[in-house]
């Protein structure tokens, strides 16, 4: 009896320790989450050119306008040169300085959307044959790869001195990311 025993005793440390020396098989990997891809908007810091093709339009008169500038930007914040015209009234040709706020239109945490970002644009404008205007609009950030973004922008120049003038522009705006 003391045998029979001992062998069933045997039998079950020997599959315990078969099975034990089996390797289990890995685990499984964790997911990792997707690299955010903001392009230009992942840089603390970022710079473009900018073009667009619009009209500028005051009580009574009505002109096809075109705006070419460069800018720098950082979280938020943007400073714009550049030229504008012709003007509806004034000015054929005006030099502007804008400073800008941006504002997306989803939560931060998803400004790493690799189909793109929309966006509130906004600030001051001071156009120097011109006067002073508030510019506003809607905008669109896409991103083209880890550092460029190409945004869509329709945009009011609304000259509040003097002339009381609007300038609609459809902007298009390269994007590129600074190092630090």
């Amino acid at each position: 009896m003391v045998t029979k025993a001992f062998r069933l005793l045997s039998c079950a440390l020997l599959l315990v320790a078969v099975a034990g020396a089996q390797t289990a098989p890995p685990p499984a990997p964790d997911p990792q989450p997707q690299a955010t891809q903001a392009g230009a908007y992942d840089w603390w810091a970022r710079a473009g050119v900018t073009c667009a093709a619009g009209a500028s339009a005051s009580v009574g008169t009505a002109k096809p306008t075109v705006q070419c500038g460069a800018l720098a930007g950082f979280p938020f914040f943007d400073l714009e040169f550049g030229v504008m015209g012709p003007q509806a009234r004034q000015s054929n040709v005006s030099g502007y300085l804008s400073t800008n706020f941006w504002v997306p239109l989803i939560a931060a945490t998803r400004l790493g959307n690799a189909r793109g970002v929309p966006l509130i644009v906004g600030g001051y404008t001071r156009m120097f044959e011109t006067g002073h205007a508030l510019d506003y609009g809607l905008a669109f950030a896409r991103p083209l790869d880890a550092s460029h973004s190409l945004q869509f922008e329709v945009r009011d120049y609304w000259e509040i001195s003097n002339a009381h003038q609007h300038n609609v522009v459809l902007r298009v705006v390269w994007l590129v990311g600074l190092p630090d």
